[in-house]
């Protein structure tokens, strides 16, 4: 064994020997117009650069790191014959200088730092692309939106709503706070963004109005987004805990189309789930990229039909509490069948394509603030969990199930939400919106989701608001139900029944942190006032519609109408109470041929049409089933 790993480590020193021959490493330090000094390191192909200079690549580091964590990257491409650079960003590392957070200071950077590879003569100023993740992904964006003109950028895990994406929806992310709290020895700040950290922790309404104010500043860019005018190839993580896909999404359209190509799923950073076939397959596109931009090569990287690649997350669970993931191809957005399908919240945890009809108005939660004099700092210092947590502050949800799925469903887009609420606090008030899929034995694992903090409420005010939540892709399972948990804190257990974290990267940490204002919280659901999410979902099926929402007398289910018929026919029923129904076609012999019908349903009058295309002349059973009633009727298909 120890002969072994001493041929790997003879063999991996022979290796990386080989690729430093093939090329020219040089340090050097370059200076900006302002006279900040960036570290930087480029490698340069041996030999004599071919006809009109060397390919370059330029690739950006994530934030809190720096040009060490691109230079394996860097040294391979400089292996293949590209002209590599990398540096490290102002205020990181031993560049000179302070950082502003992501932001057109960074942009402004990169575009000098182009203008150094153009003006070297070994280089080839029209095959210049570059790569960059999060920070990298986000100025490189910037930059091609405002200016910069190289052959082609390829940003992951970026926003064009990245400064609001930290805020979103008046709440301020978990995330937020970690990285406004890096130390001077990772990052160093300027004198604005320094603050951020107290104005997040403070309970001060001016300081979220600070953030309010100087987070989109010179940070969103989305508005100029339609001044790209290169090729760019975008990854975006559905689970990214930083910055929201939807930002991206909204470029399509806006960005000319033969020049986009986008892929939504798993990548390898901000909470993701990592997965290996993913990984390669983003690799490919990575290497097809470059060879047609770069090398000038004709392959298939633009084929219209995989504009968008998109992978889905689904059970079974994998090792470290990862889902499993499938991958899809669509040459728009949103996938072809993906509609809004509207669930509305009733009592006693029912989620219903319908809306509530009865007497009870509202449904609610407390957010339990048990020490009012805790802080936010002490609550962080917890990691939201254990004794002195639990002294200071109770989590507190509502839950609502839907009926178990007929099919495979799937979500693919921008959940939304539009509540009427109000609150006994008074100053703020928070829901925070998560999905789940459940299992009927008890298995259940959060999808996404959605969150609203209202920074300016006065108690006992009825508000209504409309807003988007975490975009995601996902699989639901038949059989299984999609559960909405409305809550005070959006965090999750610490651990799953198999020991795996439930939530590597957050642990118990809250996705946004919540408000430190004890009331309880309402949520309206009948008449005119009624609370619903809207999730982006393909073969759904509702497949009925409510014509009236007085409550029968008595259960009944109608002669169909036409009858006989060919090839569709109406039925029509009235239920008296709240239940699960199904409605089945059955052939004289027993056998089900149909479920026309299986959901939660409010007392009402309902039809729904049955299309008999499919099935041969004959006579057919279709029976409605709930808790406590059943009926059954005869129909004649004649063709």
């Amino acid at each position: 064994m120890i002969n072994y790993l001493k041929y790997i480590f003879f063999l991996i020193i022979g290796y990386n020997l080989i690729l430093s021959q093939s090329y020219q490493r040089v340090d050097f330090w370059l200076t900006l117009q302002d006279g900040t000094r960036l570290d930087c390191t480029k490698f340069i192909p041996n030999g004599s650069p071919p006809g009109g200079g060397w390919r370059c690549m330029i690739i950006t580091h994530g934030y809190g790191l720096t040009k060490y964590y691109e230079m394996p990257t860097a040294e391979e491409l400089a292996a293949e014959g590209y002209y590599t650079l990398v540096y490290s960003m102002r205020g990181q590392g031993i560049s000179e200088g302070e950082s502003n957070f992501i932001s057109m200071t960074e942009a402004n950077d990169l575009k000098q730092v182009v203008q150094y590879v153009k003006n070297d003569l070994n280089t080839n100023d029209n095959r210049i692309g570059i790569n960059g993740g999060s920070q990298g992904g986000i100025i490189l964006f910037m930059a091609a939106c405002t200016g910069m003109q190289v052959r082609m950028i390829m940003p992951d895990m970026a926003s064009p709503t990245q400064g609001s994406d930290w805020i979103e929806n008046g709440c301020i992310k978990m995330v937020f706070l970690w990285t406004a709290s890096y130390p001077p020895n990772i990052v160093r700040y300027n004198p604005t963004v320094s603050r951020f950290r107290s104005w997040i922790l403070s309970s001060s309404p001016d300081k979220w109005d600070s953030l309010a104010y100087y987070l989109p500043q010179n940070r969103d860019f989305l508005h100029l987004v339609q001044n790209c005018q290169l090729p760019i190839y975008i990854q975006n993580a559905w689970q990214d805990r930083f910055f929201n896909t939807l930002g991206v999404i909204n470029c399509r359209g806006i960005i000319p189309a033969n020049l986009y190509k986008m892929y939504f799923g798993v990548m390898d950073g901000h909470g993701s789930d990592y997965i290996d076939d993913e990984e390669e397959y983003k690799d490919v596109i990575f290497k097809d990229w470059l060879d047609y931009y770069l090398k000038g090569i004709n392959n298939n990287v633009m084929n219209p039909a995989q504009k968008f690649t998109y992978s889905v997350s689904h059970f079974p669970v994998q090792a470290r509490n990862f889902w499993s993931w499938t991958r899809y191809h669509s040459p728009s957005w949103p996938p072809s069948g993906i509609q809004n399908i509207r669930f509305y919240f009733h009592p006693n945890n029912y989620l219903s394509n319908w809306g509530y009809y009865g007497s009870q108005t509202n449904v609610s939660f407390n957010n339990d603030v048990l020490d009012p004099n805790v802080t936010m700092e002490f609550l962080v210092n917890t990691e939201f969990r254990g004794p002195l947590f639990e002294s200071k502050f109770r989590k507190n949800q509502i839950v609502f199930d839907s009926a178990p799925l007929q099919q495979d469903v799937i979500m693919a887009g921008t959940p939304s939400a539009n509540l009427f609420y109000s609150s006994t606090a008074n100053g703020v008030c928070q829901f925070n919106i998560q999905i789940w899929e459940a299992k009927l034995n008890g298995e259940e694992k959060l999808v996404t989701r959605l969150n609203w903090t209202d920074r300016y409420y006065s108690s006992g005010q009825v508000k209504e608001k409309f807003f988007n939540g975490q975009a995601y892709g996902h699989r639901f399972s038949a059989g299984n139900k999609i559960r909405i948990r409305i809550t005070n804190l959006d965090n999750v257990p610490m651990y799953t029944s198999g020991g795996d974290t439930t939530d590597y990267f957050l642990r118990t940490n809250p996705f946004v942190l919540p408000v430190l204002k004890s009331g309880t919280n309402r949520i309206y659901i009948n008449n005119n006032s009624r609370s619903y999410i809207d999730l982006p979902l393909m073969n759904y099926i509702i497949g009925i519609k409510q014509i009236s929402s007085e409550i029968p007398l008595r259960f009944e289910l109608h002669q169909n109408y036409p009858n006989p018929f060919n090839p569709e026919t109406k039925i029509k029923f009235a239920v008296n109470e709240y239940d699960t129904y199904t409605l089945k076609v059955f052939d004289i012999y027993g056998k089900v041929l149909k479920i026309i019908l299986h959901s939660y349903l409010s007392p009402g009058i309902y039809e729904t049409e049955f299309n008999a295309s499919e099935i041969a002349s004959g006579l057919y059973i279709y029976r409605l089933e709930g808790k406590n009633f059943s009926a059954s009727r005869k129909m004649v298909v004649l063709k």
